[in-house]
Order: structure tokens, then C-alpha cells, then sequence
């Protein structure tokens, strides 16, 4: 379950809805699905997902009613060259957070750039990871959208939408093998 992320900068790029200088928190309100994007201007491989989150907005504004946001939380040293990087690219409808102080990177794991993680309509995390191993996040906003279960590739929670449980399915091992790690044995 998604743990709201607190203490981060809004970027006062134009265009913004926030137009504070002031520690915020990115919550989750029910029935909307949010996608998080942490990323850095200086981040090459982050530039094409931030750009491709910038036109899946454009192109379903209408279609999408306000019930999907994207939201990029920078790992960048501060505001400013968030604000310039995003105007220069005019990246204004993502809402853009710099992460400031925030604990955001450590309680989700975030150990680099691009990452991102999926939030379906109930606030439960049914994605993280890198943005590339989602093949299509149009239909998978769709699919969340209308409480269906998010599947293939890096589902996190495979049937979240359509579950009551927050905790992942566990696969049955393969013949041969074990998915218990603490008991495993490696032998040369």
C-alpha cells in the first residue's frame, strides 16, 4: 500500500497548480490512479519517459476526466533547475516535486533513475520499477482505471485492482528449485 510521500518541494514552473514554496506531501485520493516518476534533469535515460508521460497526458486529457496524474519527484539538488529543465522541455502538465527532504527514495527502494511506481484506484502499488518494462501505460491507466487486475510484465500485486489483499502472490517453485532463500544451498 502506498505510504504518501512527505516533505517534498512543488516546482514553480508555468503552468503549475502549486505556487507555494512551502514542504508538501503527494497524496493518493481514491478512484484516481498515479503514476510517480523519480527522476534528474541530468538523468539521459530519464528524458523519454518524462517526455512520453508529458504527451499520455495531452493525448487523454478529455478521456481520462482528472483520474490519472503523473507526478515527478526529481533527485535533482533543488528546485531551480527543475523549474528551467521543465519549462525549457514544456513538460507543464506532469505535476514536477523535488524530493528535498524527504525519506521517499529510501521507503521505496530507489536506488536509481528512471523509477517508477503505479498506483492503482485504491492506493495499492501494483508497479515498480524501470518505466521500460511497461509495454503500454496508456492501457494500463485504462485497465486500472476500470478496476481490473494489471498484469504481465512487472505486475507487482497481479490482480490488485480486482483483489482485496495487499500482499503479492506467491508462484509455486518449478520442480528443482526453491523460492526460499534463507534455506537455499549453493554448491560449487
Amino acid at each position: 500500500m502506498y505510504d504518501e510521500i512527505t516533505d517534498v518541494m512543488p516546482c514553480l514552473h508555468t503552468g503549475h497548480k502549486h505556487k507555494t514554496e512551502e514542504k508538501t506531501s503527494i497524496k493518493h485520493n481514491e478512484g484516481e490512479v498515479i503514476l510517480i516518476d523519480f527522476w534528474a534533469t541530468w538523468c539521459p535515460p530519464c528524458q523519454a519517459p518524462m517526455a512520453h508521460n508529458q504527451k499520455m497526458l495531452e493525448d487523454n486529457a478529455e478521456k481520462w476526466g482528472g483520474k490519472v496524474r503523473i507526478v515527478g519527484v526529481s533527485i535533482d539538488q533543488g528546485t531551480d533547475v527543475v523549474n528551467k529543465h521543465v519549462d525549457n522541455k514544456q513538460w507543464g502538465l506532469v505535476e514536477h516535486y523535488h524530493r528535498h527532504q524527504s525519506k521517499c527514495s529510501q521507503t521505496y527502494g530507489v536506488s536509481g533513475v528512471p523509477h517508477v511506481m503505479l498506483l492503482d484506484t485504491k492506493g495499492r502499488i501494483v508497479f515498480m520499477g524501470h518505466p521500460a518494462t511497461r509495454k503500454n501505460l496508456v492501457e494500463d491507466f485504462n485497465t486500472l482505471l476500470k478496476g481490473e487486475a494489471l498484469t504481465g510484465d512487472g505486475a507487482w500485486v497481479e490482480g490488485a485492482a480486482a483483489d482485496s489483499t495487499d500482499e503479492p502472490k506467491e508462484e509455486p517453485a518449478k520442480e528443482g528449485f526453491t523460492t526460499d532463500y534463507d534455506s537455499a544451498v549453493i554448491s560449487k
